[in-house]
């Protein structure tokens, strides 16, 4: 009760400028866009992931129909070991190198 007091004569010794309803409105409509652009973020970051998925998805299962069409008990096994083999970790996302460029600079050699 006491803060709500508190509260009541805080808001009564701000100016009549701040205590127009207009400033309530502008807050408000601030706080509505802020909300709108999170949960824009929060969906479309939500649709990435579900993309993402589903590409990853579909590349393993065509690799398993690649594998199942072999010829060959050992190479059907050989290469379904190879796809549940996790792949080796990458420092920071860094790009592969460049074969080409190191073919061509052993040439002159």
């Amino acid at each position: 009760m006491r803060t709500l007091h508190a509260v009541r004569r805080w808001w009564a010794s701000l100016p009549p400028a701040l205590r127009a309803p207009a400033w309530r409105s502008s807050f408000a409509a601030l706080v509505i866009v802020a909300l709108l652009l999170g949960f824009h973020q929060v969906v479309r970051q939500a649709v990435r992931q579900g993309e993402l998925l589903r590409m990853s998805t579909a590349t393993h299962a065509q690799a398993m129909w690649r594998c199942n069409s072999l010829n060959g008990a050992r190479m059907r096994e050989r290469c379904r070991a190879e796809l549940d083999t996790p792949l080796p970790a990458r420092q920071h996302d860094a790009p592969p190198p460049n074969t080409a460029s190191v073919d061509l600079a052993q040439f002159g050699r």
